[in-house]
């Protein structure tokens, strides 16, 4: 994407920051596209990964800048020490990303990563004149203790910086009224809550939409298609197209979704568990039907997990671990019976935004249990909430007794979720964050005629 587009010196600019993968980083993407829509001219510092929405790719108002990647040789140093130099070399390049984007007004930055985001944003708004906005998706510190000991000098540094340069704000949002409390009763930081969204494509879909798109995953992925010969019409593993008449197949197996980034704060042997369970009870049971479990994302215990899986023997259940496009993600919630979320959260303030998407979808949810999950998950009403493998297995077991005929209360979570997932994204940036960026250009606008 050309990064030449013009400004002119009345036009609003907001540098979006994150200090990781941009296309891995939807709420920041949709940060990116609703500036946009309110005529922001947006520069995003980030580092290249996965790729972005195409609507942001070819967005005259969004220009990309993508970071140099942390050298591998570093990771040869002994752990403290790489982390200092990840660090060094992390400040140099986003403070200058930063010091060569011609003009801006406003950075609002992804927290976490704190360090060096939060001190060196906060430095570059101090030298240039602009304004600091932080959006906490949760703490630093509490990612860091996960794979520290929790009260480590680098755990309290961590800690220390986050919260020093968190008051120095001129504007922070987070993603539950539990953080909220928590910023404004430990740091004296406030914030105002901005729940994550779906946006508009994450939809319900028809039969039709699915079986399409199980035709076309099913070139890649062979679970999806049709394990029977028929030539009455076009069949995949859980739809059939009979002359112009498509419906879901009735001798199919469960779908169920789990989408992850592979990291400590998921524990995944939760889910293997209670599918050991399931596959007991489902040689006993008659009525539970067969499922097939798909895991999408990436991330760095992907393999660990993988090894695993490969030497369960399941007869009732299927894992498959897969990778899809963003513009397909949507698609595959909306064709899946039952999502599982098992994040878990460092801090216990956050919410998963993989539960959002789903429910943006109608998709019913299976999440573990933790502080403020019920802010969005609301047990027996939209979803279930578990705390063990074991209940997980016994949520399985209800939730598809009878399956496909009988699934009562998924049925029922799916018609409490069309009649509640009615808020979007824009519709909910604009009512809470718009306002927010227009105080601020208001305040420079009187101390500037002051």
């Amino acid at each position: 994407m050309s990064s030449e587009a013009t400004t002119t010196s009345n036009q609003k600019c907001v540098s979006v920051v994150v200090l990781g993968d941009f296309g891995r980083s939807p709420r920041m993407q949709y940060h990116a596209l609703s500036l946009s829509k309110n005529n922001y001219q947006v520069d995003v510092t980030a580092y290249k990964g996965a790729e972005p929405l195409e609507e942001i790719l070819k967005n005259d108002k969004i220009r990309l800048h993508y970071m140099k990647d942390v050298p591998k040789f570093l990771s040869s140093f002994p752990k403290l020490m790489q982390y200092i130099l990840k660090t060094l070399w992390q400040s140099f390049i986003l403070f200058w990303a930063l010091i060569n984007i011609k003009q801006m007004d406003c950075i609002l930055l992804q927290n976490p990563p704190s360090i060096p985001t939060l001190p060196i944003c906060w430095f570059v708004s101090w030298i240039r004149s602009c304004f600091l906005f932080v959006d906490f998706h949760n703490y630093g510190y509490t990612i860091l203790a996960l794979t520290s000991r929790k009260r480590s000098l680098l755990v309290r540094i961590a800690e220390w910086c986050e919260r020093y340069f968190s008051r120095k704000a001129d504007k922070s949002i987070c993603v539950t009224k539990a953080m909220k409390d928590d910023l404004m009763d430990n740091w004296n930081v406030r914030a105002s809550v901005f729940y994550d969204c779906a946006p508009d494509i994450f939809h319900p879909i028809s039969v039709k939409e699915k079986h399409d798109f199980f035709m076309k995953i099913g070139e890649d992925y062979p679970q999806f298609k049709s394990m029977s010969l028929q030539s009455d019409g076009e069949y995949t593993r859980f739809t059939k197209k009979i002359n112009d008449k498509y419906e879901m197949a009735l001798e199919r197996p469960a779908l169920i979704v789990s989408s992850t980034s592979w990291t400590e704060d998921e524990d995944f042997s939760i889910l293997l568990s209670a599918l050991e369970d399931y596959e007991e009870a489902a040689r006993e049971a008659s009525n539970l039907p067969n499922l097939l479990v798909c895991i999408t994302g990436k991330g760095p215990l992907k393999s660990y997990y993988e090894k695993i899986i490969e030497v369960k023997e399941f007869f009732h259940v299927e894992i498959i671990t897969l990778w899809l496009k963003f513009e397909d993600y949507p698609t595959f919630l909306a064709c899946a019976d039952l999502g599982v979320c098992l994040h878990s959260s460092s801090s216990g303030l956050d919410l998963p935004m993989k539960v959002v998407d789903m429910f943006g979808c109608c998709l019913p949810v299976a999440a573990v249990s933790f502080n403020c999950i019920d802010e969005l998950v609301k047990d027996g009403v939209n979803g279930v909430i578990f705390g063990d493998s074991q209940q997980l297995s016994e949520q399985f077991q209800m939730l598809f007794s009878g399956f496909p005929k009988k699934a009562t209360d998924l049925c029922r979570f799916h018609e409490n979720l069309e009649r509640t997932s009615s808020l979007r994204w824009d519709e909910n940036w604009n009512h809470t964050v718009a306002p927010l960026l227009r105080e601020l250009y208001t305040r420079k606008a009187l101390t500037t005629n002051s």
